[in-house]
């Protein structure tokens, strides 16, 4: 009977550990000396998350400081996203850190913990359309003390409060920023509002007729039934 044959390989880098995912792992016979270096690679990665949510809490403790104050108490921008009852006390805070040189990712969970269809964010709209023409988009440095470029979020996060916000006086203005190549793909995120009034609107649909061309937006709309 014959015996398989292992086949040497030649030991991973640091480098091909660290892109290592979970099927990887389990397909592949590490050997004593990578699974030491794969778990000293985890425990930096675990110290890193963990500065960096350290850091991210720092940045935001004026913000939650002025929310408690109202009665709004929560742990982070990001956990008020997840409250099922309305915060229209918050609303004022929440638009004047939005307009502050905040890090990306307390800037995106300023701008979609707005994304609530309060008067007092539909009222605000000129400084939803500033900040959202104003916000980068691409790769940058998301949190405080990144070292690593990411992918910025806080755009996409802007585009969902423009689309909470819009009243019918003001789609107009957001029709042109989905006309606005330079906006980037974060204008896929503006197009529910057309969605929602496609059926009862020409006016609509002429318009997602020319949107449709543009390669951003062509997904989206072609998967509308």
């Amino acid at each position: 009977m014959s015996q398989k044959k292992t086949i040497a390989r030649t030991p991973l880098t640091d480098a091909e550990l660290e892109r290592l995912g979970p099927d990887d792992i389990a397909y592949m016979k590490l050997s004593s000396d990578e699974l030491a270096r794969l778990r000293l690679i985890n425990e930096a990665r675990a110290t890193a998350r963990a500065y960096r949510t350290k850091m991210i809490g720092i940045e935001q403790m004026p913000i939650l400081a002025e929310l408690r104050a109202v009665g709004v108490d929560t742990e982070s921008i990001w956990t008020l996203l997840k409250r099922t009852t309305p915060y229209p006390e918050a609303i004022p805070i929440l638009l004047k850190h939005l307009q502050l040189p905040y890090s990306d990712v307390t800037r995106d969970g300023l701008a979609r913990a707005l994304a609530v269809p309060e008067p007092e964010v539909r009222r605000a709209w000129a400084i939803l359309v500033e900040q959202y023409r104003s916000c980068p988009f691409g790769l940058g440095f998301v949190a405080p003390a990144d070292t690593e470029m990411l992918r910025l979020g806080a755009k996409d996060g802007l585009a969902c409060a423009l689309s909470a916000a819009v009243t019918e006086e003001t789609l107009p203005e957001l029709i042109e920023l989905l006309r606005d190549s330079s906006n980037g793909n974060s204008r896929v995120l503006l197009l529910s509002p057309l969605k929602k009034l496609r059926k009862k609107s020409e006016h609509v649909r002429s318009v997602l007729a020319e949107l449709i061309k543009d390669p951003d937006l062509v997904t989206e709309i072609s998967s509308w039934k």
